[in-house]
């Protein structure tokens, strides 16, 4: 399989992503994802650059692991994003007094 490169933006930064030319458009689809919750999170927060990514890496696992232990559970059951964003940050704030 033949790698192609293919740019993509986040936070108003370039990256060249080597992958294969059937993976080029999931690839985008991703990296706009992955700049939309960056951007939630860094505007609401306030945090840094390294601890946005840090908490919106954190966030985007937990719901990737709790979709992987129960994919049909009902996501009303179970705490969201926003919440789990609102807890970190709180938390973060406490810890920097």
């Amino acid at each position: 399989m033949a790698k192609d490169v293919t740019t993509v933006k986040i936070l108003d930064s370039n990256y060249k992503i080597a992958c294969p030319a059937e993976e080029a458009e999931a690839v985008k689809q991703a990296a706009v994802f992955l700049d939309e919750k960056l951007r939630e999170i860094k505007e609401g927060s306030g945090l840094d650059e390294k601890k946005t990514a840090i908490i919106t890496a954190l966030n985007i696992t937990n719901e990737y692991l709790k979709n992987l232990s129960n994919p049909q559970a009902n996501s009303e059951d179970s705490p969201s994003v926003d919440s789990l964003t609102e807890e970190v940050k709180s938390q973060l704030k406490s810890l920097s007094l």
